[in-house]
């Protein structure tokens, strides 16, 4: 440990793009909390949130000169985050739609998935220059929100199912050994666009 990080007054690394992280956490346990109240409307509308803010977290670290030391919390950080957006959220998000032992099952076996998924991303190179290896957890921002909108839309009576059902295919995807692209460039604006469609059709529906 350096002298500068003796003298701190603070543990960790309070730098811009660690506060869009933050951000999308803060934004994560709040939609926690309106899942919880029975608002998944406003819930979905902050996984948006969380999901636009682990999009740009690290355009914005690397606008900047760092560490070494705050390259390695960037990541450790972004990678509790996603855990509680999009691996704990969605968990507890099912869990209140049905008090049913199904559910339950459903959710463990999501948390395990994405946590494992998570893991293998944090102790490999996760696939080459372009790709990941499985898909990302972190697509979750996506999909339960436009899933939602669907139910919303054609108003299935058996919404709990439908949410169990895409998070046993997602959970399935989390693990399997396929190659993913990453999304650069055009693909950050079409990300955006489609988080910002979902958030109308949410305020709509």
């Amino acid at each position: 440990m350096s002298a500068n990080e003796k003298k701190k007054l603070f543990l960790g690394v309070w730098t811009l793009a660690n506060g869009v992280t933050w951000l999308g956490i803060a934004g994560a346990v709040a939609a926690v909390w309106m899942a919880v109240q029975g608002n998944q409307r406003l819930a979905m509308l902050l996984l948006i949130v969380s999901g636009i803010c682990d999009l740009f977290d690290g355009r914005v670290a690397r606008m900047f000169d760092r560490t070494e030391t705050e390259q390695k919390f960037g990541i450790q950080i972004d990678s509790f985050a996603d855990t509680v957006s999009f691996v704990i959220f969605p968990a507890v998000f099912l869990l209140t739609l049905t008090q049913a032992p199904w559910a339950l099952a459903v959710a463990i076996l999501f948390v395990l998935a994405g946590i494992t998924r998570l893991c293998w991303f944090d102790i490999t190179t996760d696939g080459g220059a372009n790709d990941f290896r499985g898909v990302p957890v972190t697509y979750m921002a996506l999909v339960l929100p436009i899933l939602w909108v669907v139910n919303q839309a054609v108003t299935l009576p058996a919404a709990p199912v439908f949410v169990a059902a895409a998070m046993l295919i997602m959970a399935f995807l989390f693990v399997l050994n396929v190659r993913v692209p990453k999304p650069t460039g055009v693909w950050y604006a079409i990300f955006s666009v489609l988080a910002v469609a979902a958030g109308l059709a949410l305020l709509l529906t």
